[in-house]
């Protein structure tokens, strides 16, 4: 293969793509596919998901930035902390790799490499939803009998809630839930504290009205994470004017509210995202369940084998390890 591109400038040809490609393993592939859909992970959370220490995910992240698969940003930390770790996301090369790997053309991406992310207004929420997924795929690798099938960013995820683009909800993130009752789906609002009261209430307006749309098919748990108990109130007075009823929802029939839970940063931080921290919405704090608990979404489909979730596949310790790694020479 040739020397890595340099200087991180410049067009990246086809023709580099096409060489590069054959020195890409399964792995990478689905790192790329997974920054496309994220937009910006740490070292310590690639390291979760796709390899089986920091040390192995710094080398062969390097190996992916230099040949401008991805790219890397540091953000300003205060003195005397040392540096922060790399936070990555996907550069130009990566963008065809996804391409391919979706089958679509590069132009459908509707992607641009930007430089701005390190000062970017919306980072610190992106952070935190990625955080919580990761923080999520780290507590199931100790956890018997439990794993994050997948995990879907908001785009992907708004495309298979029923509703139009101008009145369905977007999660900040989708995932799926692996227990030994069977698959629990999720939905995940990461609540900084900024939104009205007035934008909760018609958020879970819309989350009322796809629970409504989607009946008869799978139940979603709908998960707000807020930053105080303080907030918790101001969801439950939004939800108190998003259940005023109306005329619309008089005329449906047969509909099953999604579950509403709510936890705070605190007691994530505290208990883990797996501990016995989640409420509903409607419902006093004695009321506490765990993930693992909820009732799978459909009770016909069976669990996703614990090797195949996320945090799990990549590890050396998986016997499909060096069966899923392609080509086999490029064992990181």
């Amino acid at each position: 293969m040739s020397s890595p591109l340099r200087g991180r400038a410049g067009r990246v040809t086809q023709a580099q793509v096409w060489e590069l490609a054959a020195h890409l393993t399964d792995r990478d592939r689905e790192i790329v596919v997974t920054l496309f859909e994220q937009r910006v992970l740490r070292t310590d959370q690639m390291a979760v998901l796709f390899f089986s220490s920091v040390r192995r995910a710094q080398d062969r992240m390097l190996f992916l930035y230099r040949h401008r698969v991805v790219d890397r940003f540091y953000p300003a930390a205060p003195r005397g902390r040392g540096k922060p770790q790399a936070h990555w996301l996907l550069d130009d090369a990566g963008a065809h790799i996804v391409a391919a790997c979706l089958d679509v053309d590069r132009k459908a991406l509707h992607w641009e490499r930007r430089s701005d992310w390190g000062a970017h207004r919306h980072l610190a929420h992106r952070l935190g939803v990625n955080g919580f997924v990761t923080g999520l795929v780290a507590a199931t690798l100790k956890a018997p009998g439990v794993g994050v099938a997948r995990w879907h960013g908001p785009r992907a995820v708004a495309r298979v809630i029923p509703g139009g683009l101008t009145e369905k909800p977007i999660p900040d993130a989708g995932f799926q839930l692996s227990t030994a009752e069977g698959r629990v789906e999720c939905l995940l609002e990461w609540d900084r504290g900024t939104e009205s009261a007035s934008v909760l209430s018609e958020k879970l307006h819309r989350y009322r009205r796809a629970s409504q749309d989607a009946r008869g098919g799978p139940v979603a748990n709908v998960l707000f994470v807020v930053p105080s108990e303080q907030r918790v109130e101001t969801l439950h007075r939004a939800l108190v004017d998003a259940d005023q009823p109306s005329e619309w929802d008089r005329v449906r029939e047969h509909w099953k509210d999604w579950p509403l839970l709510v936890t705070t940063t605190g007691e994530l931080d505290d208990f883990g995202p797996l501990g016995r921290i989640w409420r509903p919405v409607n419902q006093e704090r004695r009321f506490l369940v765990a993930l693992a608990d909820l009732p799978p979404h459909d009770e016909t489909e069976d669990p996703v084998p614990l090797a195949d979730c996320l945090g799990r596949r990549w590890r050396k310790d998986n016997p499909e390890f060096w069966a899923r790694l392609s080509p086999l020479t490029a064992r990181r």
